[in-house]
């Protein structure tokens, strides 16, 4: 009985002593596995291979989210699953997404010790279809959830909804600004669909009609060259001389603006300029404001100077021809060796891409679903951000407007439309 007993505690400690081992085994896996190690199984295949006698192997993981769920996604010819947060030894791979009926997408990822885990949300773009418009226009404005369509035989407006069906005929000799405003080279008048007349824009500061010869249409305002100052309806609080323009930011002499999320007002920055010239524009390259003119950046400092750059920085490109920021990141657009040339640079890393055309001076660049779409006057491509290369998906035709992610262009005398994220039914 005595010695039963006893063999039974023995036992009892020897299983101890193994779960606590394993325990111990689980603990120290645990801890180099949250710290970005796998034991090397490798090392008891290859006893010859030094490289490989490593006792613990560093690893990354790939996450990646395809939407609409594709037909298959490779990394080195290898399938992987959608979004399955797989575990990837580091180095250099190359992904292949590919869905019937969408556009492919082909890029690299490198799994560093710095960089170990890669996310990606990539959204496909359907293959272009091209849907015949019941009328030709060779001018298209979005106003509200209307078209305003500038016609190509008699000069004429036409207001439409979004199927194309005429709402009103506006017969004018005035030039379109943008909106439903309208110049006769003085002023500036408004269109009301209601009344179907033209009534021009009172200055809110004098009660006057506004006078302005030089006007353009910036972010849904209207903006007078000559008073330099937005005006109109929807007039923002600046009263003050505008240098530089773009989506996001407004540049006087005093301060440089951002524009709130909700469109609605603007909001100083902490830096003041000073005395400043008349830049092309204005971007954000890691997030300090940068003035751009004449091919050349000049980052803003805070003790109301323009800091010289020491040493300037290699954008890959012979000239740089314009700068603008899309959605929080800044696009560099420029030659290299007599080719058109893209950079974009956002808050991680840049990207960069080749065309197949010589000058990017007339290249309207889009955000759509995360990828860039670029337009020319007779083509236009899609960017997957980080992808090994551009894809043309119209060529040959006369782009007249894109609206959202719909493409207008016109073809043997003909207005269609592609939408680059609906299958046309």
């Amino acid at each position: 009985m005595i010695p039963s007993y006893q063999e039974e505690i023995r036992i009892h400690k020897s299983k101890d002593r193994i779960f606590w081992v394993i325990v111990a085994i689980m603990t120290v896996f645990l801890y180099f596995f949250f710290q970005g190690y796998y034991p090397n199984y490798e090392r008891f295949l290859d006893q010859k291979d030094a490289s490989k006698q490593a006792f613990l192997k560093p690893f990354g993981i790939i996450d990646i989210h395809v939407f609409p769920s594709p037909d298959g996604i490779w990394i080195n010819k290898d399938y992987y699953n959608n979004n399955s947060k797989t575990i990837f030894d580091l180095g250099e791979y190359e992904v292949s997404i590919q869905k019937k009926g969408y556009l492919p997408i082909t890029f690299p990822i490198d799994i560093t010790k710095k960089e170990p885990f890669y996310t990606n949300v990539v959204n496909l773009f359907t293959l272009p279809e091209y849907a015949p418009l019941p009328i030709t226009f060779s001018g298209l404005s979005p106003y509200n959830d209307f078209y305003l369509l500038h016609t190509n035989n008699t000069g004429s407006f036409l207001l439409t909804d979004t199927d194309f069906r005429v709402l009103h005929h506006i017969e004018t000799a005035y030039t379109y600004i943008g909106e439903l405003y309208f110049t006769d080279g003085t002023g500036i008048l408004s269109y009301s669909p209601d009344t179907e007349k033209f009534l021009p824009v009172i200055d809110r500061a004098t009660g006057f009609p506004l006078q302005c010869a030089h006007i353009s249409y910036y972010g849904e305002k209207l903006f007078c060259h000559d008073t330099m100052r937005f005006v109109g309806p929807k007039a923002s609080d600046i009263r003050e001389k505008i240098l530089a323009i773009n989506d996001s930011i407004v540049v006087t002499p005093q301060y440089i603006y951002n524009q709130d999320s909700t469109n609605t007002s603007w909001k100083y920055f902490e830096y003041q300029t000073g005395s400043v010239r008349i830049p092309d524009s204005i971007v954000h390259i890691n997030k300090i404001p940068y003035f751009f003119e004449k091919g050349m950046f000049s980052p803003v400092d805070k003790t109301d100077m323009l800091a010289t750059l020491s040493e300037k920085p290699d954008w890959g490109m012979d000239t740089i021809s314009r700068a603008q920021e899309i959605g929080g990141e800044t696009m560099l657009l420029g030659e290299k060796e007599g080719k058109g040339k893209f950079r974009i640079i956002d808050s991680e890393k840049q990207y960069s891409g080749t065309f197949d055309f010589a000058h990017t001076t007339d290249v309207k660049v889009s955000k759509v679903s995360g990828a860039y779409v670029f337009t020319t006057p007779k083509a236009a491509y899609i960017y997957y951000k980080g992808a090994k290369e551009i894809i043309k998906i119209l060529d040959g035709v006369d782009i007249v407007r894109m609206v959202d992610a719909k493409i207008f262009f016109n073809k043997d005398g003909k207005s269609y439309v592609v939408d680059l994220l609906r299958k046309i039914q």
